[in-house]
């Protein structure tokens, strides 16, 4: 892959750098999941599984209805 065509996607590491770091510990709470969910009967148990390992810790009702309705993804930034 010459450096070329590549030079968008360079340039846009320049303009929103990703830290790895993030990057991994996602990857790391995905594949805990995934392993756990071995013999799953289907995507949304998986997906639920998911959602509760990177919730927030839910303490009153608020944060239960907060969990349950679905939200859009933030940056961290």
């Amino acid at each position: 892959m010459p450096l070329i065509e590549n030079f968008d996607r360079i340039a846009a590491y320049c303009d929103h750098p990703v830290r790895f770091g993030v990057v991994e510990s996602l990857n790391t709470t995905i594949k805990g999941g995934l392993r756990r969910a071995r013999g799953m009967r289907d995507e949304t148990m998986l997906l639920l599984k998911l959602k509760w390992a990177t919730a927030r810790p839910i303490r009153s009702s608020r944060d239960i209805t907060r969990f349950l309705q679905p939200q859009a993804l933030r940056s961290n930034r």
